[in-house]
């Protein structure tokens, strides 16, 4: 690596950890004094942490949780906030014109901006895929905790494998994912449906093992029951992870994707399911596209950087507007949902080529 790009990185990274704070920063202050009557209601907090914990290090728990999430969907702003600045920054230090006086074209000079803004987004695909899930539960738990809302049991709705099995639960226990009074409906041919009753089922990886045994009722009158001895595994066709999104109704942002295809798979008459789902590789990639549509701007702009500034960031966000009119009509079925999902990202990562192609070498 040349120590121009080093420089360029260098700058990049200040900028992106400062604005990534500052976001941080205003994000926790906002939220902070909206539950503040909830963290000063000391006995609530005592009477659930007893004395393991100060309110203070409850607080202080609930956004280490609460901030990494909220974090990661305003990414695209930061990510462009941080290329324009870094542009802003050598332009202000007259620092462009000597560079490509000495032969590195404009292109090469923005291209660790570039790289960069890349990067990002598969770090953002990655703590989507494997961290966002877990802390959003974490989160919803204290949420709900902090608002005075059952934090231990949910009521899960009837759930289903797409091969015509419903399961229904009595309740779905919060703390270690069991559900309780649980009938299994198995369709079983011609003949009806095959009942399974389980008082209840405790996860085990992916499958949920009955601690007090299952009682079968095959199809047919004059069918005898059966039992399933105590600890036996039952197969109920949703995973103990599908069935903690559906209990939990955590927003499709909040799950990873292979979550979301399972629950794609299970309702499929949802095309919300399905346009979430490609969003979910789409979206990450808006940083990038939004940095090839604004640093190419603003570096055309020169010394009215500040006008320039205005018109990148502007025309950045404009993928926002796109993602929600395109969502909308994926939603409602106008458009295919891969349409719907790509197509606002396909536009702007387009323009941006189109405008970077134009920049004088």
């Amino acid at each position: 690596m040349r120590i121009l790009d080093r420089y360029v990185l260098r700058t990049f990274a200040k900028v992106f950890l400062v604005a990534l704070l500052a976001f941080g920063v205003i994000l926790v202050a906002v939220d902070f004094f909206g539950r503040l009557g909830y963290f000063l209601d000391e006995s609530r907090v005592e009477g659930t942490f007893a004395a393991e914990y100060s309110t203070l290090r409850i607080v202080a728990l609930f956004y280490a949780v609460y901030v990494p999430f909220l974090l990661q969907q305003v990414l695209p702003f930061v990510t462009v906030s941080a290329g324009l600045f870094t542009v802003a920054h050598m332009l202000h230090g007259n620092e462009v014109a000597p560079v490509v006086a000495a032969g590195t074209s404009a292109r090469r000079l923005l291209l660790p901006v570039f790289l960069a803004g890349f990067a990002i987004s598969l770090g953002h695909i990655a703590f989507q895929q494997f961290l966002v899930p877990e802390l959003s539960r974490q989160q919803l738990a204290l949420k709900r905790f902090f608002s005075g809302e059952q934090t231990g049991v949910e009521n899960p709705s009837h759930m289903r494998d797409g091969k015509g099995t419903v399961t229904r639960a009595g309740s779905y226990r919060f703390d270690d994912g069991a559900l309780t009074g649980v009938v299994v409906q198995r369709p079983w041919g011609t003949a009806g449906f095959e009942i399974w009753k389980a008082a209840l089922l405790v996860p085990d990886g992916d499958r949920w093992l009955a601690p007090d045994g299952v009682e079968i009722q095959p199809p047919g009158v004059d069918s005898l029951p059966r039992r399933l001895e105590k600890g036996a595994s039952v197969d109920l066709g949703v995973t103990p992870e599908d069935v903690d999104a559906l209990a939990t109704k955590r927003g499709t942002q909040a799950l990873s994707l292979g979550q979301i295809r399972a629950l794609a798979e299970r309702f499929p008459g949802r095309r919300n399911l399905r346009v979430a789902l490609h969003k979910q590789i789409a979206r990450p990639f808006a940083s990038l596209a939004m940095l090839l549509v604004g640093v190419p701007l603003l570096l055309a702009a020169g010394r009215a950087y500040f006008a320039g500034g205005a018109l990148a960031f502007a025309l950045s966000m404009s993928y926002y507007f796109l993602d929600i009119f395109f969502t909308s009509l994926g939603d409602r079925g106008d458009v295919p949902p891969l349409l719907a999902a790509y197509l606002p990202l396909a536009v702007l990562l387009s323009l941006g080529v189109a405008r970077l192609a134009t920049v004088p070498t």
